[in-house]
């Protein structure tokens, strides 16, 4: 699971397949930065545990759990699940422009919301350097995928920059 709360547009991703789990755990999207974890589950599910059958060391600090109810206030004030579901289409169109432009170094761009992934013809290593160098940041995902995750907050302007320095790296690998 990788998902990040609202980084598809949804609280959570699953919430867009209509399936409905019997359980949900929830980490680093929830903390802003900060330590935290947290577990959803049915009634059902939730009955298998008994007191002192599970825990944590760090579990259940007022610290941790003051920064997660800080992040869904911020999620709900700045509006950044609409922000993701407006934002996100124009930056995929923006993103599938590569493929069109570059099909022999860009095959695929698929995704939801603010998690996309480029599919290259080859391994991102040299890909992900080149962006690196221009002040993108993105991650590998399997053997030749390049993973784009901004933050929610992020501009029409900074992803119309994404395309642009990623369409940058691909005509230099081109050359």
């Amino acid at each position: 699971m990788q998902c990040g709360i609202g980084r598809t547009g949804t609280f959570y991703a699953f919430e867009q397949a209509g399936i409905s789990p019997d359980g949900i755990s929830m980490a680093k999207g929830l903390g802003g930065g900060m330590p935290i974890g947290a577990a959803w589950m049915r009634e059902n599910v939730a009955g298998l545990f008994h007191a002192g059958s599970h825990g944590t060391t760090f579990g259940g600090t007022p610290l941790a759990c003051a920064a997660g109810l800080a992040v869904l206030d911020v999620m709900e004030n700045e509006k950044l699940l609409a922000h993701v579901r407006e934002e996100s289409g124009p930056w995929l169109e923006s993103l599938q422009s590569l493929v069109r432009d570059f099909p022999k170094q860009a095959l695929v761009v698929r995704g939801r919301g603010f998690m996309v992934g480029v599919q290259l013809a080859s391994e991102p290593g040299p890909y992900l350097a080149a962006l690196r160098e221009k002040g993108l940041l993105a991650v590998a995902a399997g053997c030749n995928v390049v993973r784009l995750l901004p933050p929610l907050t992020a501009t029409r302007a900074e992803l119309a920059k994404s395309v642009e320095i990623f369409r940058s790296v691909l005509a230099a690998k081109a050359g």
